[in-house]
């Protein structure tokens, strides 16, 4: 649930998805009818996206996104997605030196987008296609 890319190539983009979800369900002795299997599919596809890194917009041109995954317990992970562009623009704010340095330390980041709780069942669901994930 931490790890992100951008791939501005679709055939690209599709290979490094099925590669890492190949490593992880390696890793874990995962098979394709797994839940776990579908649940780390549906992370892969909202954290690796498909878009243009230098322009921050994905492959329809809407700003590119990504999903923070948290833990919230008892067995439920809580997304909110944030815009690249703001958290990239807003890095300068921590650099030491800067008029705004002490603003780095604050909650300046709004998720543009947040999202019900929900569990692995949920996400696998999704991956499949039968229950998209709903914001809160």
């Amino acid at each position: 649930m931490s790890i992100y890319g951008i791939e501005l190539l679709p055939d690209n983009i599709a290979e490094c998805r099925a590669n890492l979800l190949e490593i992880f369900a390696s890793y874990l002795n995962l098979g394709e009818d797994d839940e776990l299997y579908h649940s780390a599919s549906f992370v892969i596809s909202q954290n690796l996206v498909h878009g243009d890194a230098l322009k921050m917009r994905d492959y329809v041109g809407q700003p590119i996104t990504f999903a923070e995954w948290g833990y919230i317990g008892k067995g439920k992970f809580q997304r909110r997605d944030f815009r690249l562009d703001v958290l990239t623009g807003a890095s300068g704010f921590a650099e030491e030196g800067s008029l705004f340095a002490q603003l780095g330390k604050h909650e300046i980041f709004k998720p543009v987008k947040d999202y019900r709780p929900v569990t692995a069942t949920e996400l696998a669901a999704a991956d499949q296609g039968h229950a998209p994930q709903e914001a809160a």
